[in-house]
């Protein structure tokens, strides 16, 4: 089951389980955010956040190059995969405490709402991954005449 990630208006964060669509959902200009369930020892943690012009994931990869991330999109559908490899000293050095997680990690998040999924960018500084999505304008409310031809 996937969980239901929204931002509201007033940039209260609102999540619940399941894909019924909440009150928030149902507001002009709402974007929609599913964190779909993936295989993966590792899943970064995440914030989201929405502005006027944008929706942003954050994703925290610290250790993480840029060429060890993929950033894909697939119809309504962001995934990341990628690999933060470890860095144990070398010789004969014996962990006392091994809290820090490495290995392959992977995030999957479907989108919906009024968002240009051909203009998606990614950018990754000090070790937090910055995924944007723009929004589209609203179209909703608008008037626009139709032509009537004949034939």
């Amino acid at each position: 089951m996937s969980r239901k990630i929204g931002v509201s208006r007033t940039n209260r964060k609102v999540s619940g389980e399941g894909r019924a669509e909440g009150s928030a959902a149902g507001r002009t200009g709402h974007v929609l955010l599913l964190d779909l369930p993936v295989e993966s020892a590792y899943q970064p943690p995440s914030d989201i956040t929405e502005t006027d012009d944008a929706v942003r994931v954050l994703l925290e990869i610290p250790g993480v190059s840029a060429g060890a991330v993929r950033v894909q999109v697939a119809g309504d559908r962001i995934e990341v995969t990628g690999e933060k490899l470890p860095d144990f000293p070398g010789g004969d050095a014996s962990f006392l405490c091994l809290e820090r997680i490495f290995g392959k990690f992977q995030r999957a998040f479907q989108v919906r709402g009024s968002v240009n999924m051909k203009e998606v960018s990614a950018r990754l500084a000090n070790g937090i991954l910055v995924i944007t999505i723009p929004k589209v304008a609203e179209r909703r409310g608008h008037e626009r005449r139709i032509p009537v031809t004949t034939g």
